[in-house]
């Protein structure tokens, strides 16, 4: 693990992506590096890239915000920067920061679902995976499952 010192963790609503932060100031701290947690704003096409997103932006920057705790607890005073951006697709431009960052490893959060016959992550978890100049850790949150029916009353 020495080779992860520079450290992106993508920052999503959910647990799973307070977890991949958590992962990632715990990987960064073993190796002497630091993490950048990164929150990317999904523009709508028929807008403008640049146009202003108050409200994302807000929610954006809570989401840094709890990133941030839970890495600075895991961290160990590890050194955590923040960033957001704004962007068409969150998975090209979380492979693009990567690569301008030339960061180690991405660690990103899932919150995985099992449809029939098949275990799906979610369209940008599918393009970092597939497209990303380093390595990539998955912190998966549990899935969710079915209470196990009650057992029957025992008849006398």
């Amino acid at each position: 693990m020495a080779g992860f010192r520079s450290i992106l963790a993508p920052v999503a609503p959910g647990d799973a992506s307070l977890d991949a932060a958590a992962l990632g100031a715990a990987l960064a701290r073993q190796a002497g590096g630091a993490l950048t947690l990164l929150y990317v704003i999904e523009v709508d096409r028929r807008l403008p890239v640049t146009a202003d997103m108050e409200l994302e932006g807000r929610r954006g920057e809570e989401l840094l915000r709890r990133a941030r705790a839970r890495a600075e607890a895991a961290g160990g005073g590890v050194t955590i920067e923040d960033e957001m951006l704004q962007a068409r697709a969150a998975g090209p431009a979380i492979v693009e920061a990567a690569a301008a960052r030339e960061a180690d490893a991405i660690v990103l959060g899932v919150a995985a679902s099992l449809l029939p016959g098949r275990f799906a992550v979610g369209r940008t978890a599918e393009h970092v995976l597939g497209h990303a100049p380093c390595a990539v850790w998955i912190a998966r949150a549990p899935l969710e499952r079915a209470a196990p029916a009650a057992e029957p009353a025992a008849r006398p």
